[in-house]
């Protein structure tokens, strides 16, 4: 790939994996290895982490297509050598977390993607892509769950930043795009469509209510340009 031409997106926006998409590829141990390195860059590179996460889907069901897909990302690698995460020293002790949910975006099963992504001030300490374990009967249910998983993984810091005998300067903030989880995960009453998600809302009201962190809807967020740019890197990849 030294001599390949450097590519200015993480993917092509025009293909979307799936198993059983076209020629078998023989070299199965070289995919293999290559989305291996490419998971450990995830450490430093957030803007790959959503490519990475579906490359990994194909391990056993490998095409050509998808072998293709992998070296699309390196292409973009390639462009931007040097990009990575910065840790500015001035930023303020403020946690702030963002959650994003995917309905149904896996073509093989139906399935959900989530993302949450956690700040401490202008820098991004914490970010997780995971595909969902069951296959979801309404976006509601997708947004639900990825904001229990947000929430947890928020609640995790602030313990640990506790332990630290480190003081944030504000309540930590969650912020979801969804009205509909906002709306259940205040709402004290669970209706009928709505009782399956008891457990998930009822951990985000409890953590609310415990005064470990504030609700917000996206629209209220701070620090728009810096968090705009990096959200939608990794987000959207």
């Amino acid at each position: 790939m030294l001599c390949a031409k450097p590519g200015s997106t993480q993917s092509d926006p025009s293909t979307k994996l799936h198993k059983d998409a076209g020629t078998p590829h023989l070299d199965i141990h070289a995919y293999k290895r290559l989305v291996g390195r490419l998971l450990y860059l995830n450490a430093t590179r957030l803007d790959i982490t959503l490519c990475t996460q579906q490359l990994s889907q194909f391990l056993y069901a490998l095409s050509v297509n998808h072998f293709n897909a992998a070296t699309y990302v390196l292409r973009y690698l390639k462009s931007c050598p040097g990009r990575g995460i910065f840790l500015p020293r001035d930023s303020q002790l403020k946690l702030q977390g963002y959650s994003y949910a995917d309905f149904g975006g896996c073509s093989d099963t139906k399935r959900s993607t989530f993302g949450q992504c956690l700040f401490l001030g202008r820098s991004l300490i914490s970010w997780r892509i995971k595909k969902q374990l069951t296959v979801p009967r309404s976006s509601n249910e997708v947004e639900c769950r990825a904001l229990d998983t947000a929430t947890c993984e928020l609640q995790w810091i602030a313990y640990l930043f506790k332990y630290l005998k480190v003081e944030c300067l504000k309540i930590p903030v969650l912020y979801c795009d969804n009205q509909s989880a906002l709306t259940i995960a205040a709402n004290p009453v669970f209706h009928e469509r709505t009782k399956h998600l008891a457990i998930d809302c009822h951990i985000v009201k409890e953590k609310m209510l415990n005064g470990l962190m504030k609700l917000l809807p996206y629209y209220k967020r701070e620090d728009v340009e810096w968090i705009d740019e990096t959200t939608a890197m990794f987000f959207k990849g």
